[in-house]
């Protein structure tokens, strides 16, 4: 793998933010580093630009900005949040299987898209496009949607900023008006259903995970070939998947 020497070094140097008690000066972050000083500033100022760095003028200091910190919560509101619904996801996934060959998924939202944290496979399973670490838009998918139809209008239009919506296979809603009138529905029915809007062939089911406020923090998706839909029936599915999410919610404070 080629390595990339900027990326390295401001790796380092966040690295070593990170392990600083105190904010520390340029120089001292140069010595320790053993990289010139103008170079320290470069790569300073880019992080202080993008919020992972908080320059303090009047000490002539560095420290960690907000964003590391919000990246770091991030990982701390996930960790848990997987060791949770790994055990529900599996087991959902076993009893699903014993009928047909289906894939589990987690994932939450970040910004329009779903990034995955959890996929459970069968030792038998289907080749998707899907992975831990995957992101993909987040109105073609189940679990994406099943999270975007708890968020209110406002929410829905800065998390999409008005733009077209893409799409992979020519199905799908292609703008927001679209997209809104799609979560309606699907929050009427209590669930999210796409078919073959991510793959062609294979259809998800989604539902979403809820905090003791009423927001969704991640969505639960099952995947399987489009035409073994028949063979689980859609209200079977959506029922396990369901009551899985509900399992989940209470350890997060929801009880509705």
């Amino acid at each position: 793998m080629t390595k990339v020497p900027a990326a390295l070094r401001t790796l380092a140097l966040l690295k070593l933010l990170a392990e600083s008690p105190q904010p520390t000066t340029a120089n001292r972050l140069a010595q320790k580093l053993g990289i010139p000083r103008s170079s320290v500033y470069q790569l300073l100022e880019v992080l202080k630009d993008q919020g992972f760095a908080i320059h303090y003028e009047d000490q002539k200091r560095w420290g960690l900005g907000l964003a590391a910190w919000e990246l770091g919560s991030a990982y701390q509101r996930h960790e848990p949040l997987e060791r949770m619904t790994r055990p529900v996801l599996e087991k959902l996934v076993n009893e699903l299987a014993t009928k047909t060959s289906v894939v589990g998924h987690l994932g939450v939202l970040d910004g329009s898209d779903v990034l995955y944290l959890i996929e459970q496979r069968p030792q038998k399973s289907l080749k998707l496009v899907t992975d831990v670490g995957v992101r993909l838009p987040a109105h073609l998918t189940a679990s994406g949607r099943s999270m975007l139809a708890k968020l209110s209008s406002k929410q829905l239009a800065a998390s999409f900023r008005g733009r077209e919506l893409a799409i992979r296979t020519g199905l799908g809603p292609r703008n927001l008006t679209e997209l809104g009138e799609l979560l309606a529905r699907e929050r009427t029915q209590g669930f999210a259903l796409e078919v073959d809007e991510v793959t062609m062939g294979y259809a998800s089911v989604g539902v979403s995970i809820q905090d003791n406020l009423g927001h969704p923090i991640a969505g639960l998706a099952i995947t399987l070939q489009s035409t073994e839909l028949e063979k689980l029936q859609l209200t079977e599915l959506a029922n396990a998947l369901t009551k899985a999410a509900s399992e989940l919610s209470r350890k997060f404070g929801n009880h509705g």
